[in-house]
């Protein structure tokens, strides 16, 4: 055929432009930067985002980091709907990481993959390579479309999820390599929250009981419970985290070490004195590790080598982030985010975390002169050492 090296090269084309198309394909903002340094502590902070538009950082027990301390994971209103992006730390270069309105997502333990739920689907991506795999469809296997919190075991082969149907609420614990869903909890009326899985026993789970009855000094102290824990393999659901008679306990969270359930204790009424707290794998050994006085303190939670805690403050437009060391006590403002803490102006908590390594915070603030929120991160390695 006298054509038939000009057919090759045709088919030859089409085959290599197929395979372009099917590469990830990044949608790619130059990097928004701003670097200075905080006028109270002089610390450097980065502001990551700067766009009008709203940019988040997850809740304050969702893993955000990539092990290697490169990327950032975050959520942006960048086009009407909160997607993913990630931003590249060694240049501040952010790349759009989903299309679709994800409502929470976190690093993987491996520290190279985002997951989160979509559409019924469980997904992990690579943030390096933005490879993507639909891991689990969830679809006819339970009553509602799940509902994912940011809590894995750390070999990555558990989570939980929760689904809401009428009245009913139910939680579940998900193998995701058996892709076994086991309904742990179902409740009619009322509700739960902070649904958590222990990151070293797959078979134990906290959640906060709804409504909130801590409050309440009249009920005796197993009534007041803040968490209550689930175990899977003696087929309990037993009081956990209770405060003492005059205080609530609020934003809990397991250390990555799995040894420790972390807290804030707050005063009732007043909120004032608030301490963070923790107690051991039994609930017991009730320990406070740092309180004030005069600080609101709220939300954050303990670094992954279990020695460091990250606190905010939650009073409006005056907050502070605390580093605390948990060794010896010894604790170190970082900088003053400032952010409103007003439900008119969308509600923005300040939500700190670590980075895997430990250097890094990233938090939300929308103290920034565009008044929306934006994400920031703060390099904490020299402070950590000196």
């Amino acid at each position: 055929m006298k054509n038939a090296p000009l057919i090759l090269v045709l088919v030859l084309s089409y085959l290599l432009a197929t395979l372009i198309s099917c590469e990830p394909k990044e949608k790619t903002n130059s990097s928004e930067w701003i670097k200075f340094n905080d006028q109270k502590t002089g610390h450097e902070v980065w502001q990551i985002t700067s766009q009008d538009s709203m940019s988040e950082a997850f809740y304050f027990y969702a893993p955000s980091f990539t092990s290697d301390d490169k990327y950032i994971i975050f959520k942006s209103k960048r086009n009407g709907t909160m997607e993913v992006y990630r931003c590249n730390l060694t240049n501040g270069e952010i790349n759009q990481l989903t299309d679709e309105n994800v409502g929470s997502a976190c690093i993987h333990p491996d520290g190279e993959n985002m997951v989160y739920i979509s559409d019924w689907k469980y997904y992990r991506m690579n943030v390096h390579s933005l490879k993507k795999e639909m891991v689990l469809d969830f679809t006819g296997k339970i009553p509602a479309e799940p509902q994912f919190r940011p809590s894995l075991t750390n070999d990555g082969k558990y989570t939980v999820v929760y689904t809401k149907q009428d009245d009913t609420i139910c939680l579940y614990r998900v193998n995701l390599e058996t892709k076994e869903i086991l309904k742990i909890l179902e409740q009619a009326g009322g509700s739960f929250s902070h649904q958590l899985i222990n990151p070293v026993d797959p078979n134990l789970i906290t959640y906060a009981p709804l409504p909130d009855t801590q409050n309440d000094m009249s009920r005796p102290m197993e009534e007041r419970a803040r968490a209550q824990i689930i175990n899977v393999n003696e087929e309990t659901n037993e009081p956990y985290l209770i405060t003492p008679y005059g205080f609530r306990a609020t934003h809990d969270s397991w250390s990555r070490l799995g040894n420790r359930y972390y807290f804030f204790e707050k005063s009732q009424p007043g909120w004032l004195p608030a301490s963070i707290g923790s107690i051991d794998l039994n609930g017991k050994d009730y320990t406070k590790h740092y309180t004030n006085d005069s600080i609101k303190l709220g939300h954050g939670t303990v670094s992954q080598d279990g020695k460091w805690f990250i606190s905010d403050g939650q009073e409006p437009h005056n907050n502070p982030l605390i580093l605390l060391n948990l060794d010896d006590g010894k604790t170190e403002f970082l900088c003053w985010p400032n952010a409103s803490i007003e439900r008119s102006l969308g509600n923005v908590h300040v939500h700190p975390n670590f980075s895997t390594s430990g250097n890094y915070i990233i938090y939300t603030s929308d103290v920034a002169k565009t008044g929306t929120h934006q994400v920031y991160v703060i390099p904490i390695k020299e402070i950590k050492d000196s």
